[in-house]
């Protein structure tokens, strides 16, 4: 969010208990959309960098890692619907990466060891209490608004008096973080996650995220049950002893990074906001790992709010368009909750064939795990039925876990085009700060439109015009049509047709979009 609050040239203070960055890998897996907006952002390649080959992002079922295998789940095939694939590299690179940015900014401020102790909320603007964690010195702070994005702990949820639904423990897990060089095995340079079904009774099972492709590792066992009391850690002689079984190698020279307990959970918050205060991330959401969608999630939702805001800050739109947020981002939440949680379901009925050696449910349950890791049909293709669109109609086609099936629908994400012959630029680069009328080669001149309306309204409205139109791209709006697309790169608007009058329609389209009607004048921070 701060990153995103530099781009739009927003003043912010973050404030951030820890004294720097994390160095437990925590998430792992940026999925496609979150790449398309890395890429925007000018940190793909450097993500991409630190992360797995592209070649290194399937599942892999063995008794050790150096040991026997069962199966292999395959790599998702990209398909060239997007211009930046996604990659398997772990929270902590991309915090790291994020930081670079944001620590550069001249927009912002960053305090780290300062613990946010409680705000009050006033007509026109919130104050914010920190401490310094190191002297103890207070300070109040002034803004407009306020953003949570404090975990799935989130004190300023409960601040904010906003509940959860769904389960908080369904089991607790242990999280080792271990070093041990293993870039001899040819298959750590081919999986990405290593599911361990030992048959030693004492080895426990678990999944061993490959985090560097050599020598970095994180293991994730489970303790306990939902219920149960937080059971003691494992003493660090036992880690090296589980992960050296893990490994296959009994003699691995392991040596311990850090290590967490934590509770899997299934709960997204009742309301995404409060006030001039806004729920993102963890704060906002809390799902089971499996399928890697919290930390995809979560950069998705500060990309969904972070240009409304700066549309209210700007009064270039009315403060209901904040209210768009809940209405987008909560259904979303809840179906990446829901898609997660099935994923736990299926490794535990894998565990059930495995510890009943049914080498047929085995290999049922192997291949089903394509349905896990094969997600681009719900990383790309969810679309908001509610919110800062003008629905036209048209009834919602679905999607398909592992088939992403472009459209320029309202609400849905405009599809990725190559714009040149060397694939460097991308109809999703049009995407960013401002608006964007994409239009076809018979249509009105809707690049005349866009300044005559953008000029009345105050707002900035790009224009595209695409010489070819091709339902089977995704583009049902036809050589004669039109799409507005808003700056997140979703579709607000789509006219298939040339209205009598295109720059009244397209001037309603946007007061309706901006709720105009209420505009009061704003500043950003005081």
């Amino acid at each position: 969010m701060a990153l995103l609050m530099d781009r739009f040239e927003i003043p912010f203070v973050l404030v951030e208990r820890n004294p720097g960055l994390t160095d437990h890998p925590r998430a792992r897996g940026a999925w496609v959309r979150t790449m398309e907006l890395f890429r925007q952002w000018g940190i793909e390649r450097a993500v991409k960098a630190r992360g797995l080959p592209d070649d290194a992002n399937g599942f892999a079922f063995v008794e050790a890692i150096a040991g026997h295998e069962y199966g292999r789940v395959p790599r998702e095939i990209d398909l060239g619907q997007t211009p930046a694939w996604k990659c398997t590299v772990s929270q902590d690179v991309v915090e790291d990466e994020l930081f670079r940015v944001v620590r550069r900014s001249k927009w912002g401020r960053v305090c780290h060891g300062t613990e946010f102790l409680r705000y009050e909320e006033m007509p026109d603007r919130i104050r914010a209490f920190t401490r310094d964690v190191t002297t103890g010195h207070e300070s109040c702070w002034s803004a407009r608004y306020l953003i949570a994005a404090d975990g799935a702990a989130s004190g300023l949820r409960r601040q904010m008096d906003i509940a959860m639904t769904g389960p908080a423990s369904l089991a607790i897990m242990n999280n080792d973080c271990w070093e041990g060089d293993l870039s001899h095995l040819p298959s750590v340079r081919q999986v990405g996650v290593f599911r361990i079904m030992p048959n030693d009774p004492w080895v426990t099972p678990a999944s061993v995220l490959n985090t560097n492709g050599a020598d970095r590792w994180l293991t994730v066992t489970k303790v306990g049950e939902g219920n149960d009391a937080t059971p003691p850690q494992r003493s660090d002689a036992e880690v090296v002893r589980l992960a050296r079984a893990h490994s296959g190698i009994p003699n691995l020279d392991v040596k311990i990074i850090n290590r967490s307990v934590w509770r899997v959970s299934k709960q997204v918050a009742a309301r995404y906001s409060r006030g001039r205060a806004f729920l993102i991330g963890d704060a906002a959401h809390r799902f089971p790992p499996t399928g890697g969608y919290g930390m995809n999630t979560g950069i998705q939702d500060a990309h969904n709010l972070a240009w409304k805001l700066a549309m209210v800050l700007r009064g270039q739109a009315g403060v209901a368009l904040l209210d768009t947020y809940d209405m987008e981002r909560r259904p979303v939440g809840q179906a990446n909750a829901n898609f997660s949680h099935g994923n736990t379901v299926r490794f535990m009925k894998m565990e059930e064939a495995f510890q009943a050696r049914n080498l047929q449910a085995i290999e049922f349950w192997i291949k089903d795990v394509v349905h896990h890791s094969h997600s681009i049909g719900l990383g790309l293709g969810f679309a908001y039925d509610e919110g800062a669109l003008i629905p036209d109609g048209t009834a919602s086609r679905g999607l398909t876990l592992g088939r992403y099936d472009p459209s320029d629908r309202p609400g849905g994400r405009f599809p990725h085009l190559w714009l040149d012959l060397a694939r460097q630029r991308s109809t999703l680069d049009l995407f960013d700060r401002d608006f964007c009328i994409v239009h076809g080669p018979l249509s009105a001149d809707w690049a005349a439109v866009a300044r005559d309306v953008g000029e009345r309204l105050g707002v900035a409205i790009r224009s595209l015009r695409l010489d070819t139109v091709d339902s089977r791209d995704g583009l049902d709006m036809s050589l004669h049509g039109a799409v507005l697309v808003r700056p997140d790169g979703h579709i607000a608007w789509r006219m298939p047709w040339v209205p009598a009058d295109p720059a009244a329609s397209l001037e309603q389209a946007f007061r309706q979009l901006l709720r105009r009607d209420e505009i009061a004048t704003v500043r950003s921070v005081a």
